[in-house]
């Protein structure tokens, strides 16, 4: 039995050291690749492949480095578009070429130290939502939109047409439901909850009870509660920091999918305690709010930055 054990925990030493290993072999394999990566401009300007005995640049990079064509293609493409932008170039010496890939039609001269620091910040898909949402945030406004009078009261929401295919039992039932009132108070009527909202927790267990779970994400259908985004929720997100709060509120507690809650943790959503149709994106986090520092923790802890 103990020569058996010894066995097994020998074998598990050698797989532990393997895979430490491959890892560490990884990680150079990757720095070295992002190194050519950043030659190959220079190398198709100068013509090296073909003093070399190169049919072209991609047999070249191929034989050589191990790159692929539409790798060729694509290193060449991105680093073309910020050879005037060295703090992106610095970000593809670090994370490798597809850092930068997102922001390099949005990045100008003027705004790459912007976008080098997010891309450093952020994954790749994190990134790409938050170009998104700020794509809409920055929209200039057209011709035809008047300026707002920050005094005149807000004006009522405008109304949005749907279409539905039913069946006929269906819209019989929803017809006599609504009855003399109006549709858009029989739908607000049918969206609110069935069951008492649960009420807050304090506890220093990280555990969110069932019941508030249930409530929260039955909300916004098990999707994530960031306005316009469809994707499924990942993570229950606590607008008032549990780390701060030690609480659990259903009104505090928002379902978010990984990107948006990724730049939640990166501080970058504004107006993040009141509700989500509220919320706005922000350029920079607000390093005076008691939440930066947990934020910091939080993405230390999973590797965000």
């Amino acid at each position: 039995m103990c020569y058996s054990l010894a066995m097994r925990n020998k074998e598990k030493f050698k797989e532990n050291s393997l895979h430490k290993q491959f890892i560490e072999y990884g990680a150079n394999a990757k720095k070295w690749t992002r190194k050519c990566v950043l030659l190959l401009p220079e190398i198709e300007r100068h013509r090296v492949w073909k003093k070399k005995g190169f049919s072209s640049i991609y047999e070249y990079a191929a034989k050589l480095a191990g790159m692929s064509h539409n790798t060729v293609d694509d290193a060449l493409r991105i680093l073309r578009k910020i050879e005037d932008k060295p703090a992106l170039r610095k970000v593809v010496e670090e994370k490798g070429i597809g850092a930068v890939r997102p922001i390099v039609t949005i990045a100008t001269q003027e705004t790459a130290g912007f976008w080098a620091e997010k891309a450093r910040e952020m994954s790749k898909n994190t990134l790409e939502v938050y170009i998104q949402e700020f794509r809409g945030l920055s929209r200039p406004r057209t011709k035809s939109e008047p300026v707002k009078d920050p005094s005149a009261p807000a004006a009522a929401a405008e109304k949005v047409s749907i279409s539905m295919d039913l069946d006929p039992e269906i819209a019989d039932k929803l017809e006599k439901l609504k009855g003399q009132g109006d549709w858009n108070t029989l739908m607000k009527k049918l969206l609110e909850p069935r069951e008492p909202k649960p009420i807050p927790i304090e506890t220093n267990s990280r555990y969110i009870p069932a019941k508030i779970k249930h409530h929260i994400t039955a909300q916004t259908g098990k999707t994530c509660a960031f306005p316009g985004c469809k994707r499924p929720y990942k993570i229950l997100h606590h607008t008032e920091r549990f780390a701060l709060y030690q609480k659990h509120d259903p009104d505090k507690i928002i379902p978010l999918c990984k990107a948006h809650e990724q730049i939640a943790h990166h501080g970058l959503i504004g107006n993040e305690n009141l509700a989500p149709e509220k919320w706005k994106i922000r350029k920079h986090a607000d390093a005076e709010n008691p939440k930066h520092y947990i934020d910091q923790v939080v993405r230390c802890y999973y590797g965000l930055s």
